[in-house]
């Protein structure tokens, strides 16, 4: 039976009828014998019936898609049509109320003009708001303006999250960049795909579209410009897209909301000097808990001054150690755990992150509350203690990492995890951007990589330093990204274009702290027992004298002028920017007990 169904199956691909085989399977031999000897021609001919077959059936699936795609952009069309049918009906609807607000007197009969008010009467701040701008046809050159868009600091702005815009990017964008098309390595079809951005590095910067190169190329600011070969986005297009990226090109409403008000808190600290950025807490009523002294003391490995406080900590014996601005105590906080790691303070500095767990065994971060000491949670579950963490209190983000290669972000309510951002090496420095979008994560093998904390992938690898990367800090504003490394090189980045703007050759060993002070000045330290202080666009201000022992953090005291420096035998060291001493002065925070 087998060898029959063989047969039937032969017949029908040349085109023999089935039915003609004889039922006697007795034949069946001969007839495949004489099947065997048909010219090569048979063959051909009815292959090259398939192939055309194909060939057609492939030109109707193609002019399906295209009938398709325009059908999409007809729909797109009338789309936008009603969008701004429903905008005039909302127009007219406030201009019906400003006017009903004003009196029957002041509404005008129909087909008739309304009346102007008279010259010295002020137009009601309602009139002037009803009816925003357009934004303007973006022209050719680098001087076209961007649209007009709401800003954090506006009543309730209109938020624009990824379901709004991914119907535009899907009709205009999605035929050269989806995933098995992904011109210049950009997939568009999805937030992730998105924010990951092509070949040629990142395409969004949240919150700065004139920095994007999606909006860049689709306004046509800079070439190629986009869509390739297709009529530009008109402007309700380009609005929402601009409006999108302006508000942190977000995947929710929720997640762009968090980012204005982060940008606005950011915006409110932003300035040269504390003053300017307004005062922070400072811790008040805390619990008498006595200071636990070590038989020797250890290393002084992490130093933080809050950012905008006269307030510095260190980390003590299962203890954080608080003092003012002049290294007088101020209390401790008792942490959990055998072991404390690196500490940093929040932007606003309403918040303390501190490094614990078991050595080789466990390790977490803990929280803590400025004002008052208390504890405020827990997240992470390293393998062993943390060697970076980071905190946002705006958004409620917590980072570490490590030894596990991973720079991974918690949000501090659940603990659940936003980010798993993958190193090939140790990570050593971690901190956020002012307004929580980025995360730069540096690590032993020289990268600085910067994470999307909203979407969780790479947005750029800065590269530069040659060796372990150990410290990297912020500028308020976060246009800088400032970095010391074991080259003894201190670099500043753009971190919006990806670009080293400056270098400095700060150490001759390895520069191992960094530290932004609250004029803007920047401090490191390093194996050669210095302290070297730059302005923010690279210029040396002053160096310290010789410690004698390597310095491994640094943190600025009551301005820019004074910097102390943790070293190696447990000693903060005190060095005043011109002043005439040719030694610094040393005190030992956990002088032995007895």
């Amino acid at each position: 039976m087998l060898r029959f169904a063989f047969a039937t199956v032969v017949l029908s691909l040349v085109g023999l009828p089935a039915q003609t085989a004889p039922p006697d399977a007795a034949r069946l031999p001969a007839l495949l014998q004489e099947l065997g000897q048909l010219d090569a021609r048979v063959w051909a001919a009815r292959c090259e019936a398939l192939e055309q077959a194909a060939r057609a059936q492939e030109t109707l699936a193609a002019q399906r898609r295209s009938e398709a795609a325009k059908l999409l952009e007809q729909a797109a069309a009338a789309e936008a049509a009603a969008k701004r049918c429903r905008d005039e009906i909302a127009q007219l609807r406030d201009l019906e109320k400003l006017l009903r607000g004003r009196g029957p007197s002041a509404l005008p009969t129909p087909g008739e003009a309304p009346t102007q008010p008279a010259a010295k009467t002020p137009a009601p701040a309602a009139a002037m708001v009803a009816a925003p701008p357009s934004p303007p046809t973006p022209s050719r050159g680098p001087a076209a303006a961007a649209p007009a868009v709401a800003t954090a600091a506006d009543a309730s702005p209109q938020l624009v999250d990824w379901a709004a815009v991914e119907p535009l990017l899907q009709d205009r964008c999605s035929a050269c960049h989806e995933p098995n098309d992904k011109k210049g390595g950009l997939d568009v079809t999805s937030f992730a795909a998105l924010r990951q951005g092509g070949s040629s590095g990142r395409t969004l910067a949240p919150g700065e579209p004139e920095q994007s190169r999606l909006w860049r190329m689709v306004a046509q600011l800079e070439t190629p410009f986009m869509p390739k070969g297709e009529e530009p986005l008109g402007k309700d297009q380009l609005a929402l897209l601009h409006t999108w990226i302006e508000q942190g090109a977000a995947e929710t409403k929720a997640q762009a909301r968090a980012f204005l008000a982060a940008r606005h808190a950011a915006a409110k600290e932003a300035g040269p000097d504390d003053a300017k950025a307004g005062p922070g807490p400072v811790p008040h009523d805390l619990p008498a808990v006595p200071l636990q002294r070590p038989a020797r003391p250890g290393a002084v490995k992490a130093l933080a001054r809050s950012p905008n406080a006269a307030l510095l900590a260190m980390p003590g014996l299962q203890q954080v150690l608080l003092f003012d601005a002049t290294l007088q105590p101020l209390g401790v906080l008792p942490v959990e755990g055998p072991a404390v790691g690196p500490l940093a303070f929040a932007h606003d500095g309403r918040q303390l992150v501190v490094a614990t767990g078991q050595p080789g065994r466990s390790g977490q971060a803990q929280v803590f509350d400025v004002a008052t000491g208390r504890p405020l949670g827990r997240v992470g579950n390293e393998r062993d203690v943390p060697l970076a963490v980071a905190v946002h209190g705006t958004l409620g983000f917590v980072a570490l990492g490590g030894a596990g290669k991973h720079a991974n972000v918690h949000r501090l309510a659940d603990g659940q995890t936003v980010l798993h951002g993958a190193h090939d090496d140790f990570v050593l420095a971690l901190q956020f951007s002012p307004d929580g979008t980025l995360l730069a994560a540096g690590d032993r093998g020289g990268d600085v990589r910067l994470w999307d904390t909203a979407g969780g992938g790479l947005l750029e690898t800065l590269r530069g330093h040659r060796g372990a990367v150990h410290a990297i800090a912020f500028a308020r504003n976060g246009a800088r990204l400032f970095t010391a490394g074991a080259d003894g090189t201190v670099r500043a980045f753009d971190p919006a274009q990806g670009k080293e703007v400056w270098k400095q050759a700060a150490h001759a060993g390895e520069a191992l702290g960094l530290a932004l002070g609250p004029d803007g000045r920047l401090a490191s330290c390093g194996s050669d027992g210095l302290i070297v202080v730059h302005d923010a666009a690279g210029k040396l201000l002053g160096k310290s004298p010789a410690a004698g022992e390597w310095l491994y953090a640094v943190a600025f005291g009551t301005d820019g002028n004074d910097v102390f420096a943790g070293d190696w035998q447990g000693r903060v060291h005190h060095f005043v920017l011109g002043g005439k001493q040719k030694v610094m002065d040393a005190t030992t925070p956990l002088r032995g007990g007895t």
